[in-house]
């Protein structure tokens, strides 16, 4: 990618500072943003299902975050290198660096050029080399101060995501990620100090890396989740405010201690009735006069039943009670 020439003010004394070996190098940057994050993932991933180890839940586990990672750590630095190259802001070291002449051979120190705007010059350095005339035009944002603020959110982030627990377990996660913020603090003003990069190349870089940081925590990596709702919200409104009705006034009744109590039940009772539609209540009216009417007629069949039952042994009980009488006319018999 073809990187902008910005020109310069002789006058300007931003980028007049001496140069300086980096503090973090790139090496230490790779090291200390990348290797040991992912480390740390690998065994923390570990920790998590050390009680119920399986290789291949910790092998889906160790993927999914390792991706997470890697993913917004690329996006961080294509994002860096692209402004990098579209701005080519000159680093705070410039002039020492570049020891820039103008095309008529003169320089920045000569008297007639005090106040002029340079926009076609040369380095006349003869100790730099291509790449590192080019890195002089790279100071906007910092990549140190973006890469170092990804990384170290979003391990914080994925701490308070896997790390749960109260009293003193939850300090301890909360003083671990203040010292991964204070780390990628590190090494962002250590760039200012080193006459690297200027103070807002390095607050460009540390906006850029926590923003990639949080989207992909966000939205890559799920890490940022919401807290599930209680089962109380899943209620009807009516069956939710009869039940905190409920729980209202019998603590009201705990609290007083009176024999008020009995009407507080009463009336959060009658509150939580009111739960049904109009259309439950048909459906029940119904049902319940079907059932009426069938009692009704099972009641009145099973009576005549009992009558016709009782008039039959009404009958043979008659007929067994009465006398049994001898003819009065024998002579037939004879």
């Amino acid at each position: 990618m073809h990187t902008f020439k910005r020109g310069f003010f002789c006058s300007d004394l931003s980028i007049r500072y001496p140069y300086r070996e980096c503090t973090i190098t790139v090496p230490m940057l790779l090291l200390l943003m990348l290797l040991l994050p992912m480390l740390f993932v690998a065994v923390v991933e570990v920790m998590r299902i050390c009680k119920r180890f399986r290789m291949r839940l910790y092998l889906r586990n160790l993927w999914r975050a390792e991706a997470t990672f890697s993913f917004g750590f690329v996006a961080t630095y294509l994002t860096t290198e692209l402004a990098k190259h579209a701005v080519g802001r000159l680093r705070p070291h410039f002039f020492h660096g570049c020891q820039p002449r103008l095309d008529d051979n003169s320089s920045c120190s000569d008297p007639q050029n005090a106040d002029l705007y340079v926009e076609q010059f040369h380095c006349s350095n003869p100790n730099l080399s291509m790449r590192q005339i080019r890195e002089l035009h790279v100071s906007f944002p910092s990549a140190h101060s973006s890469l170092s603020f990804y990384s170290m959110l979003l391990l914080a982030l994925y701490v308070h995501g896997v790390w749960r627990g109260r009293g003193g377990v939850r300090v301890l996660r909360h003083v671990l990620q203040f010292l991964l913020l204070m780390a990628a603090l590190c090494v962002s003003l250590s760039r200012v100090a080193d006459y690297w990069h200027h103070w807002s190349d390095v607050l460009a870089g540390a906006l850029l890396g926590m923003t990639y940081a949080i989207l992909t925590a966000a939205y890559v990596g799920d890490l940022v989740r919401r807290h599930p709702r209680s089962s109380g919200s899943h209620l009807p409104p009516s069956l939710s405010y009869s039940h905190h009705l409920h729980h209202h006034h019998q603590l009201m009744a705990d609290n007083n201690n009176s024999p008020a109590s009995a009407k507080v039940h009463f009336l959060a009772a009658a509150a939580s009735m009111t739960t049904t539609t109009p259309l439950d209540d048909i459906q029940d009216s119904e049902v319940e006069d079907s059932r009426e009417e069938s009692e009704v007629s099972n009641d009145s069949h099973d009576s005549q039943e009992e009558e016709e039952e009782e008039e039959e042994e009404d009958d043979y009980k008659a007929q067994l009670s009465r006398p049994s009488t001898p003819p009065s006319d024998l002579t037939h018999v004879v």
